[in-house]
């Protein structure tokens, strides 16, 4: 037996793409790689049972903390005047980069498209067992428990079943910016 929790969205799953994170012998791993592959295109032998699941936390927490920032850093260029598209354009292509900002929000968050990739309600859970992993080995884990926080708040908003982008609202009343690409705007 493995575990073997993937990550990719539905995206990944539906083009095959999805990171596979497997825990468990490594020669089941062996054994049964070619099986995993129709999942997906990144397979990966974590370690021994559990380490597949431990990795897929550790991931979806780094995954809504950069979304956190990015909610952030956007909604102040905006109001600090800069053009949203020349703003994602130049993080993607600097030190602030990741395929969100690069891939992700192009596609939904800024044409205000929040169908669940990876909901709201999925992230939390996520979040909350990251959590309880990290109180289980004493890890201090601030900006995790800050991201939980704001989930929470998006879910009793009743976003549970949006995307996770859908938290953005929250730092978009906070900042009164609006983080939307709308089409043939800077053509």
């Amino acid at each position: 037996m493995l575990d073997a929790p993937v990550s990719g969205g539905v995206q990944g799953a539906e083009a095959g793409t999805l990171a596979v994170m497997c825990g468990g012998d490594k020669d089941t791993f062996q054994r049964v790689h070619h099986l995993l592959t129709v999942l997906g295109t990144k397979v990966f032998y974590c370690g021994g049972s559990g380490s597949g699941c431990v990795l897929k936390l550790c991931n979806n927490l780094a995954s809504g903390s950069y979304g956190l920032i990015l909610f952030e850093v956007l909604t102040l260029g905006v109001k600090a005047g800069v053009d949203l598209e020349t703003l994602a354009s130049v993080i993607g292509v600097s030190t602030g980069s990741s395929p969100r900002i690069t891939v992700h929000f192009p596609n939904y968050l800024f044409k205000r498209n929040f169908k669940p990739g990876f909901s709201t309600a999925l992230s939390a859970k996520d979040t909350r067992l990251g959590l309880e992993l990290a109180e289980r080995y004493q890890v201090p884990m601030r900006i995790a428990g800050w991201l939980q926080d704001q989930l929470d708040e998006a879910m009793t908003r009743g976003w549970a079943d949006d995307d996770f982008d859908s938290v953005v609202r929250l730092q978009e009343e906070r900042a009164g910016v609006v983080l939307e690409i709308r089409q043939g705007e800077h053509e």
